[in-house]
């Protein structure tokens, strides 16, 4: 075989095993367990997705580092190389089972696009020779998109989201012809398994060219905005472990879950809070009985729970939590504007709410058409999404995205200064004599520059200073004597941050400190720019 077909039959190969593997997953979590949720007693489901959480916190506690968040570890490791580690792939499974299985509101893509993401990555750092540039990058995409194609059977939505999702307002260009294969060759696979049944099934009913026009510009403006207020809440929701304890969250999150169930049940008698939800929810939008009231109270309701399921550290993905509020979304409007029950409003409220609040417009519109049958729909759905991503900013579901494509040395400046830092260098006492210093660093002219501390940081002695000092003080002269008294910058401080330090003070190193104010480490210009030879360049 040739080198090209090795790659192909590896790619196919991930695909082949991450469809596999998903499908098991998937008729695991909900044909076998949330199905039994869904159908149990009211008084049992009240109960159940605390118990969830309790089983969530067990697993995460006996596996320690180990993040609850599946929706951004892909992201995240995009860009930074960690964070769809191995080691931490079936503790996050067991718990995204635990959240889901018991009726917690998040979605099955993030255990999957987790799985593929993980083995994708491990594999290309196996394969380096046969994969050529960038294995662990090209086959961490391309174990993404796998995932996202075989859980929603939607094989061009899981490429796109692939390559979309790791930026707000760029895609990714890395990985395009292995995503492919392999989102081809997993979604053959998992309905090989599980059957080709699209995941939202809508009938096929005549629109008028006017309810197009008005549903793209009325749900557009309205889908920004829930989109908006959703990425906030759902943000937020991920950031309330770093301010109370997990009993807190767990009893806000018992309550929450009890009530909004209880209200779904009396508004539509069916737990619509629980679980997945997107099935259900296709249902009541194309119910001609479901009022305005409802559908409203729905929305808010869903994105309660889906909060306090992210709050109390379940673990799943956003993708489907997003695509059941903008059904509901969209189900208001169309009763609002007095619109036949055609599924159009629902339908461009999905695309809208999804792509903008996910910041992947073109994954969005693409769902729709493979997930629903209603291509038709994907020219106004096209209009709503570019409306409601227009007014999103900044804003979305992901704090791991980025927001364009960057250059080697923009991607540097925004790291952490500790990330970029020469590191080991020691700290020299301030009463340490230069012929002290002279004899430890004299034979490492890579260290052109080190901090001088007691402990706490005092300045900076830059070597090339030595002869010059000596000269003018003698050689008993001591290191707080040859200094530079130059500011530091905190280690978790952008490189940035210091790239400014040095251009106030004409410099070309800062040293960088703790929170404690204790020398970690120094940055210089070159070691910014990520080059190795630091010895030449500080005057």
């Amino acid at each position: 075989m040739t080198n090209g077909a090795v790659r192909f039959a590896v790619y196919a190969g991930l695909g082949i095993v991450i469809g596999a593997l998903v499908a098991l997953l998937d008729w695991v979590t909900v044909e076998v367990v949330l199905e039994r949720v869904l159908s149990a007693p009211l008084p049992v489901q009240l109960i159940l997705p605390s118990l969830g959480m309790l089983a969530v916190a067990v697993i995460l506690r006996a596996r320690p580092g180990t993040s609850s968040s599946t929706s951004d570890s892909y992201i995240t490791s995009f860009h930074s190389g960690s964070g769809a580690e191995a080691g931490s792939l079936l503790p996050k499974l067991a718990a995204a089972f635990a959240t889901i299985g018991s009726g917690g509101a998040v979605g099955m893509e993030g255990p999957a696009v987790l799985t593929g993401a993980t083995l994708g990555q491990s594999l290309g750092d196996r394969l380096p020779r046969v994969l050529g540039e960038r294995p662990r990058l090209v086959l961490l995409v391309a174990g993404a998109a796998a995932g996202v194609a075989a859980i929603f059977k939607a094989p061009a939505t899981g490429v796109l989201f692939a390559m979309e999702s790791p930026y707000r307002r760029d895609i990714s260009r890395h990985g395009l012809i292995p995503a492919l294969v392999a989102a081809a060759a997993s979604y053959l696979t998992f309905v090989a398994f599980l059957g080709d049944k699209p995941l939202l099934e809508f009938d096929p009913v005549e629109v008028t060219l006017r309810d197009e026009i008005v549903a793209a510009l009325v749900l557009g403006v309205a889908a920004g905005v829930a989109a908006r207020a959703l990425a906030r809440w759902f943000v937020w929701a991920k950031s309330l472990h770093k301010r109370y304890s997990f009993a807190q969250r767990f009893a806000v999150s018992g309550v929450t879950f009890a009530l909004c169930l209880l209200a779904a049940d009396a508004l539509v008698d069916r737990p619509v809070t629980l679980g997945l939800g997107a099935e259900m929810a296709a249902e009541l939008v194309q119910d001609q009985e479901v009022t305005v009231f409802a559908a409203v109270a729905l929305f808010f309701l869903r994105a309660l729970v889906t909060g306090a399921t992210l709050g109390v550290g379940g673990v799943g993905g956003l993708f489907i939590p997003l695509v059941v509020q903008g059904l509901l979304l969209g189900s208001a409007v169309e009763i609002l504007v007095d619109a036949p029950t055609t599924g159009l409003y629902p339908v461009i409220g999905l695309a809208a709410v999804l792509g903008a609040a996910y910041r992947t417009p073109l994954a969005a519109v693409v769902f729709v058409a493979e997930t629903t049958g209603r291509a038709e729909f994907v020219i106004p759905a096209l209009i709503a999404t570019a409306i409601a991503q227009s007014l999103m900013g900044e804003i979305s579901v992901s704090d791991g995205q980025r927001t364009e494509r960057q250059g080697h040395l923009e991607r540097r400046l925004v790291e952490p200064a500790s990330v970029v830092m020469i590191d080991d260098l020691g700290v020299i006492d301030p009463e340490a004599t230069l012929l002290d210093v002279i004899d430890q660093y004299g034979d490492r002219p890579e260290s052109f520059a080190v901090p001088v501390g007691g402990p706490t940081y005092v300045g900076l002695l830059v070597l090339h200073d030595l002869a010059s000092a000596m000269l003018e003080h003698g050689p008993d002269a001591t290191a707080r004597v040859a200094m530079r008294e130059l500011p530091a910058v905190e280690g978790d401080a952008p490189a940035i941050d210091a790239a400014k330090l040095m251009n106030e003070h004409d410099t070309a190193a800062i040293a960088v400190v703790n929170d404690r104010n204790r020398p970690i480490g120094v940055i210089s210009t070159t070691s910014l720019a990520g080059l190795k030879n630091l010895g030449s360049d500080l005057t």
